[in-house]
């Protein structure tokens, strides 16, 4: 009798650390929520797109996006970092096809496709959960073997984002002169 008893108590401690693990692993941060920072730039949760804010953010005044969303945490962070801006998109897709200006609008910022640390990689539509509009991430660091990014709008737990050079596909980079 006491073995069933101990045996059932195992069990009863391991579905308890599952479910522990997957309400941790897998659970969603409030929007809003700070879950990271780069270059004193913070990224918000938007709750994984549960909640479909449409409300526009401003920076010192001037206009990032739709708050919580991935074009805002980039353009906020370009105005933070660079004193740049980028025009009006409708996704992030459209992003390699803004113009990129200073802040005050009188100067055109100097773009290149090269792959660099503080420049930009904007996703397709439709690549894997990135729908329908693209995604777009800051390149944090460059690795021998793949690229960190950090970024709003695609997960909640990995801040910054490693990515394996084999899973760039159908990406478009913006670097800064």
């Amino acid at each position: 009798m006491l073995q069933k008893k101990t045996i059932f108590c195992l069990i009863f401690v391991f579905i308890v650390l599952a479910f522990l693990f997957y309400y941790f692993y897998t659970s969603v941060k409030k929007f809003g929520t700070i879950i990271g920072a780069h270059n004193g730039v913070s990224a918000y949760s938007n709750q994984k797109g549960q909640i479909n804010s449409r409300d526009a953010n401003y920076f010192n005044g001037v206009y990032t996006g739709v708050k919580w969303q991935c074009v805002e945490y980039v353009r906020r962070y370009l105005q933070t970092t660079r004193g740049i801006t980028f025009g009006n998109v409708d996704g992030a897709t459209q992003i390699p096809h803004a113009k990129f200006t200073t802040l005050d609008g009188s100067n055109h910022v100097q773009t290149t496709n090269d792959l660099r640390v503080g420049g930009l990689i904007v996703w397709s539509k439709y690549y894997k959960n990135n729908a329908p509009d693209g995604h777009v991430a800051v390149i944090s660091d460059i690795k021998p073997n793949g690229i960190y990014v950090v970024e709003q709008n695609y997960d909640d737990k990995t801040f910054p984002r490693f990515i394996d050079y084999n899973d760039l596909h159908d990406v478009s980079f913006i670097g800064f002169l």
